[in-house]
Order: C-alpha cells, then sequence, then structure tokens
C-alpha cells in the first residue's frame, strides 16, 4: 500500500480492461487518478465506484488520444484538480486482424493515430508538465509482444507496438540527456483476456472459448494474461523502486516471448 502516496496520475484507455484494472490498482496504492477514455458513461461509472472507497482520488476525462487539444484539456483537468502531474500511463490502443495485403490506408492510419501519434502526444505533454514541478516522475507506455517477434496476421498493430519500443528509447534518452527527473519506460503484454480479446475472437470468427484455447498455447507458463497482471507492471515502473530502470521495455508474456 501507498507506494503511490502523494503521485498523481494519468490513464488512457481506462474505462475498460488493462486500464480500468490499472486505475483501481493506483487509487489503492495512493495515488491520484485521471480516468482517461472517449465513452464518459463508462468512465463516470468507473469513477462512481472508485470514489465509494477512495473519495476525491479520482476524476474522469473525455479523451481520444490521437486529438492533441484533448491532451491540453487532460493536462489542465488534471492541474486544476491534483494539482501536478507525476505519471503517465499510455495505455490506449486498438488492433485490426490484417495482413499487410488486406491493411487499408483507412485501417493503417486509424491504427497509427491512437497507438503512435496517441503515445507521442502523451510522452510529449506529459513532459512538459512533469518539468514545471522538476520532481521524479515516470512515462509507461503500452507495447505489444507483438512489436518484438510481429505476427503477419496484425501487420499495422505489430508496426505500431515496434514504434512505442522506440519512442521509449528516444525520450528516455531526452529526459536523461536535460536532466529531467523523468523516467519513460514500457510494457509489453501478452495475450490477455481482455474487450480487445473477444473483439479479436469476433473478428477472427472464433468464440472467446476457441480463441482462448489457441492463444494459450502460445504462452509456456499455461495460461493467459489478466489485467491486473499488467497493471501490476505499470505500477511497478511508476514506482520509486523502479527508479534506476528508463528506456526499457518489459515483456510480461507468460515466456511468450522465449521462443
Amino acid at each position: 500500500m501507498d507506494r503511490l502516496k502523494g503521485k498523481t496520475a494519468i490513464i488512457t484507455g481506462a474505462t475498460k480492461g488493462i486500464g480500468e484494472a490499472a486505475a483501481r490498482l493506483f487509487v489503492k496504492e495512493g495515488a491520484n487518478v485521471v480516468v482517461c477514455g472517449r465513452k464518459e458513461e463508462d468512465g463516470e461509472q468507473i469513477v462512481a465506484a472508485i470514489e465509494k472507497e477512495a473519495p476525491g482520488k479520482s476524476v474522469f476525462c473525455h479523451l481520444d488520444v490521437a486529438k492533441e487539444a484533448d491532451w491540453r484539456n487532460a493536462l489542465t483537468l488534471t492541474e486544476k484538480t491534483f494539482g501536478k502531474l507525476h505519471i503517465l500511463i499510455n495505455n490506449a490502443g486498438i488492433s485490426y486482424r490484417e495482413t499487410i495485403a488486406e491493411t487499408t490506408m483507412e485501417s493503417w492510419q486509424a491504427t497509427l493515430n491512437t497507438n503512435e501519434t496517441g503515445v507521442f502526444l502523451g510522452m510529449k505533454y506529459a513532459i512538459e508538465a512533469m518539468k514545471k514541478h522538476g520532481e521524479p516522475s515516470s512515462i509507461v507506455s503500452t507495447a505489444s509482444v507483438d512489436g518484438i517477434v510481429g505476427d503477419a496476421a496484425f501487420f499495422s498493430y505489430c508496426a505500431t507496438k515496434a514504434a512505442v519500443e522506440a519512442m521509449t528509447k528516444c525520450a528516455a534518452l531526452y529526459c536523461g540527456e536535460n536532466a529531467l527527473p523523468i523516467r519513460v519506460n514500457a510494457v509489453a503484454p501478452g495475450y490477455v483476456l481482455t474487450p480487445m480479446a473477444y473483439e479479436d475472437a469476433k473478428q477472427n470468427g472464433q468464440t472467446i472459448e476457441e480463441y482462448s484455447a489457441e492463444s494459450i498455447a502460445l504462452h509456456p507458463i499455461g495460461r493467459l494474461g489478466t489485467p491486473l497482471d499488467i497493471a501490476y507492471a505499470y505500477l511497478y515502473l511508476a514506482c520509486d523502486e523502479a527508479s534506476f530502470v528508463t528506456g526499457t521495455t518489459l515483456a510480461v508474456d507468460g515466456g511468450y516471448t522465449c521462443r
């Protein structure tokens, strides 16, 4: 408990799945949390649930990560409500089950907008906000095992997740070379049972049971990940226990990338 006491975090894509798990966990660990997402009703429900146990510790912010104006608004709300930003979790992401031959300009651009431009804008505006107070801060972005090993069925998704790793290294170097106390890291999840997994199964014409069985076989640990598995990785990289960790991508993948 209290690993994030006195800290304020923005979490994108926090209205479901991994982002929601992270929001709830971070509040339990003492953080103020700005729950960000595009669906206001879902976000308000999550904040209402959190507020029952931890009044005054969370607020919802509508955020389309691909829109620069939304990021400005998010930072304004964060500073107005909680004073300072210490943690950014770039968790929002989308995927399309498409090979390079099947990928359209529309799906390619949509994937880049969320998974790559959204991470860029988050890093840019978070660093700007964190520079104001000069306190130890952390940025964690969501990469993927598919950005490490590749998958023919997810061309644009793999491309953007590999880019997240490169952006993480570049931003970490920038902060270090400019003596900014901001660590920048990424987490590469394996397959996790989230709403995105249900959508992927649907796109592939599978039941979630068929999808899960096929996916479990890819993970030597013998199961899929849970949202909380990834949320705990975010927590580690966000808290002071990881004070000597920057510019790295932590694979939380049940052994998926061992092969």
